[in-house]
């Protein structure tokens, strides 16, 4: 089950609930009375595999151009 939080429009006071996806949002606030509003938080996203940082699509071009710069030394001394 979710954890989800609750904000109180007119007072600000903050609950944190553990509730299933299908209960209703009918949250009371303990403070005031007043219906609470479901906030939107943070997601948790992990990146699985190569590419996703600069350093792995730097790695690619580097050695790429190593490649390039050995081919053309090649070239010349065969000359």
């Amino acid at each position: 089950m979710p954890l989800y939080k609750y904000v109180c429009p007119k007072c600000g006071h903050e609950v944190t609930l553990l509730k299933k996806i299908s209960d209703a949002d009918n949250v009371i606030c303990d403070v005031c009375g007043s219906k609470m509003v479901r906030q939107i938080g943070n997601v948790g996203v992990v990146f699985k595999g190569s590419g996703y940082y600069i350093t792995d699509s730097k790695k690619s071009s580097s050695s790429n151009s190593s490649k390039s710069s050995k081919a053309k030394e090649t070239v010349k001394s065969k000359s």
